[in-house]
């Protein structure tokens, strides 16, 4: 109802606008022929003309109710509109059906076409594993012919593609997250054994060394594989950042407010002061991103947002030049 005297307002206005001007046209008439018309009689004319325009606007919003209702209350995505009262909001409503089958079938399409590049995003993704197995294997079984450097290098490469390729395939499983989940019971510190025993090489290769202080009984609910690769990312930057270090990087936990924390805390170059609520951004990589160039800026972001589904919390707090922490705070209790 508020909606249509918001609409109506200015129709009434006009309209009494006119009447007034009708009743001074007809006050000088009168007054130029020497009669007078009395306050009763223009009482009168205004109480008839509001009547027919009580009766008039009351048989038009009961037209247009339906209109006003579904406007005021509906928001869910659906082309159904009440039927139409007039010409005007018949066309109208063809229109937006139209409109409404067009964005529908463009939608669907585009469904389709994200459906097909994510699978097969996935299933090449899963081919290139199997020559990046072959060429992990056959440095290995080499490794005594290679040159250290060289090993090395070959090393870093293949980790590289590893880490990339681990980057696409959670990113794309990411946008199914509901129909690849699973809860559990996890150990904590096993977890975290098994990712240093994954990341074994790397820290070798760089020089830094894992350190845990972690209570071996704790254990929390959540899903171990995304969980996994959160963690594989956090510590996969704390190796990046702190390499040549000579230090060591600490996993640590903690019970504060009833609620487990994770740490990873490494003492390496740090994250700038102004870089630190931007680290989650996707692609955004600072500073630091300048200096070592196997940053991507969305380890972190992928991390973030799947601690997020998770319903898990993911903080980073950092002193430039000495030492970064990234900490998963585990809402459920022990």
């Amino acid at each position: 109802m508020i909606a249509y005297i918001k609409d109506q307002i200015g129709a009434v206005i006009f309209f009494y606008s006119q009447i007034g001007i009708v009743m001074v046209i007809a006050e000088l008439g009168s007054s130029l022929s020497g009669g007078e018309i009395g306050a009763s009689t223009y009482g009168y004319m205004l109480l008839i003309v509001t009547f027919f325009q009580i009766v008039y606007h009351l048989y038009r919003y009961f037209r247009f109710r339906d209109i006003y209702r579904y406007a005021a209350s509906d928001a869910s995505e659906t082309a159904w509109l009440p039927d139409t009262p007039d010409q005007l909001t018949t066309q109208l409503k063809e229109h937006y059906e139209k409109q409404y089958d067009y964005y529908k079938q463009e939608l669907e399409r585009f469904h389709h076409e994200k459906k097909q590049e994510t699978l097969f995003m996935q299933q090449w993704i899963h081919q290139m594993k199997t020559p990046l197995s072959v060429m992990r294997l056959t440095i290995d079984k080499e490794e005594t012919h290679l040159p250290p450097a060289l090993k090395q290098n070959l090393d870093e490469e293949l980790d590289r593609i590893k880490h990339g390729l681990q980057l696409a395939l959670y990113q794309s499983r990411l946008q199914q997250f509901e129909r690849d989940f699973h809860v559990e019971k996890i150990v904590l510190a096993e977890l975290v054994r098994s990712i240093i025993q994954e990341y074994k090489s790397s820290f070798i290769r760089h020089r830094v060394y894992p350190k845990i202080d972690m209570d071996p009984s704790l254990t929390v609910y959540s899903d171990q594989k995304w969980l996994g690769f959160v963690l594989e990312q956090v510590t996969s930057n704390a190796i990046k950042y702190s390499q040549h270090s000579n230090d060591t990087i600490l996993f640590r936990t903690r019970i504060e407010n009833d609620q487990i924390v994770l740490a990873v805390q490494d003492h390496g170059i740090g994250i700038a002061k102004q870089d630190l609520t931007r680290v989650f951004d996707p692609f955004f990589t600072g500073e630091n991103g300048r200096h070592v160039r196997e940053s991507t800026g969305m380890g972190l972001y992928l991390a973030k947002q799947i601690c997020d589904a998770l319903d898990h919390k993911l903080l980073v707090q950092s002193v430039i030049q000495e030492w970064t922490t990234i900490s998963v705070v585990f809402n459920e209790g022990r």
